[in-house]
């Protein structure tokens, strides 16, 4: 997973990528660690979604430009546009649909 720090590198992942991931958390975030680690596993079976992690308190424009009030948040797009987002309390089984539905649209 990329760490990205800028707003405009957070933009350009986004949008460069025909679907991507990206991580929002907070520092000293014991629920962002695990939730980063079972995501980091969970994108293992998906090795063609580019996904990103950005702290909240790097890039604190961010909070705003994709109205992210908590941490962690999850937002998945395709071209551009958020398509699925979970926040908080991450259900993987959720999110792993989510990926799983990226994936075949990306393909076909």
């Amino acid at each position: 997973m990329k760490k990205l720090t800028l707003l405009s590198e957070v933009k350009d992942h986004v949008e460069t990528n025909p679907v991507s991931l990206l991580f929002i958390k907070m520092a000293n975030c014991g629920v962002c660690d695990a939730t980063l680690e079972k995501t980091v596993q969970l994108l293992q079976s998906y090795p063609e979604i580019p996904a990103g992690v950005v702290s909240i308190e790097d890039t604190p424009s961010l909070a705003g430009e994709w109205l992210v009030f908590t941490a962690p948040t999850i937002l998945l797009f395709m071209e551009g546009k958020e398509v699925h987002r979970q926040s908080r309390i991450v259900v993987f089984g959720e999110l792993e649909n989510a990926l799983h539905r990226a994936k075949k649209v990306s393909t076909e």
